[in-house]
């Protein structure tokens, strides 16, 4: 059984000094009293995020701080914090807390009969606010980019909450190389590749001013991340890598 004694949290973040002191407390007050990993990888911020995780930790809070050298993108800097993670599930989330930290508790028992739990504002149950109507036609089309190209049976690939059993988390990331947004489908192709199962749970989604996303801009590079993915995962080459890496396929 997946508990929360057991739980590596990575929040990957650039320039997010304003909001990270709210979303950690928030986490932390979450898992009062509990054992928990919370990783915080600063993404090559020019502000004072790391500040921020290193007092968290000087606080009282279960933080571990990951730099890394510049701004490389949201993938990269998700795999960085996934390398040092311990917990036998491992959840990743944004750091302006857009997804209600109610997701938890479902995503823990999802786990137990599934490998993987992505959180979806595109599924029945689910509650979306504030999100504007170009954002939302921009993430219908990419998703729908996905499920074509990727041949992906998910709904919303690219929602900030995914949860993962952790050897599983640790062995697909060691072979990912998305740096960009673009990494989540990447994910979901070598697990599908794999014979992993992924369920998607609705979520409550609140957009959250001052996102570092700029729509056209980041929807352009990761269709181009996407098409870049769709050649390079080819089920045998994937294969052969996991083996390689001592991860057997199913």
């Amino acid at each position: 059984m997946f508990t929360s004694s057991t739980l590596s949290i990575v929040i990957p973040a650039f320039n997010e000094a304003e909001r990270l002191p709210m979303t950690l407390h928030a986490v932390a007050n979450r898992f009062s009293g509990v054992a928990i990993q919370i990783i915080v990888v600063d993404d090559g911020s020019t502000d004072d995020t790391a500040a921020v995780a290193r007092k968290a930790k000087i606080d009282g809070l279960p933080v571990e701080l990951v730099t890394l050298d510049r701004n490389r993108g949201k993938g990269a800097a998700v795999r960085a914090g996934i390398a040092v993670t311990e917990g036998d599930a491992v959840l990743i989330m944004d750091a302006d807390l857009a997804t209600s930290l109610d997701a938890i508790d479902v995503a823990l028992s999802r786990l137990e009969t599934a490998d993987i739990v992505i959180g979806s504002r595109a599924v029945p149950g689910s509650s979306v606010t504030g999100s504007s109507a170009v954002r939302a036609m921009m993430g219908i089309s990419f998703n729908r980019m996905v499920r074509l190209m990727l041949q992906l049976q998910v709904h919303d690939s690219q929602c900030g909450f995914k949860m993962f059993r952790g050897d599983l988390a640790r062995h697909l990331f060691s072979m990912s190389r998305v740096d960009g947004y673009a990494f989540d489908p990447e994910i979901l192709r070598i697990a599908a590749i794999m014979g992993c199962s992924v369920v998607e749970i609705p979520v409550n989604w609140t957009a959250v001013e001052g996102s570092n996303i700029r729509p056209v801009r980041d929807s352009l590079k990761s269709a181009g991340a996407l098409l870049v993915t769709f050649f390079r995962l080819r089920p045998n080459r994937v294969r052969t890598r996991a083996r390689e890496r001592g991860w057997n396929p199913a």
